[in-house]
């Protein structure tokens, strides 16, 4: 793993620390509410077999992943992933296997499967964080983090 479990709203595209960017994504946060979130069943991504991850279904999370989505590439002009434009799913990664871990992947899988992973659990998100990833430990830090502060 390159950084503590999380659950991913938008790639980098058109994220900086630039001011203006990070005024943008205040702007944005101050006017998004607190949203429940919950943990659903293990899955990995379609048509790839290297990432476990727990499905998260959340109403609130797609409405700002599109509101983020959307404003910042009308404020950038920055090419938006194609899985970001339709297609993204909500996760929260559990793993990710090596190319070498890959011929064992239905034993890594199967033991995670009865490691007694948290699906079905729900949570409250509060707060986004941008992160950066340090090139020396190839370890993602966040860099700010921004509370979701509307009325709910």
């Amino acid at each position: 793993m390159r950084s503590w479990p999380h659950l991913s709203i938008k790639g980098g595209a058109g994220l900086s620390e630039d001011p203006a960017c990070l005024d943008l994504l205040r702007k944005i946060t101050a006017k998004t509410a607190p949203f429940e979130a919950r943990l659903g069943e293990l899955a990995v991504f379609p048509g790839e077999g290297r990432v476990l991850h727990l499905r998260v279904e959340s109403p609130g999370w797609t409405r700002l992943h599109r509101t983020l989505v959307d404003t910042i590439a009308r404020h950038t002009d920055a090419q938006m992933h194609p899985l970001e434009i339709a297609g993204w799913i909500p996760h929260v990664t559990v793993l990710r296997l090596t190319t070498e871990a890959l011929a064992q992947r239905k034993q890594v899988f199967a033991a995670a499967q009865r490691a007694g992973l948290p699906s079905n659990t729900s949570f409250t998100v509060r707060s986004l964080h941008m992160e950066r990833l340090d090139a020396v430990t190839n370890w993602w830090n966040p860099t700010h983090t921004f509370d979701l502060t509307a009325p709910t």
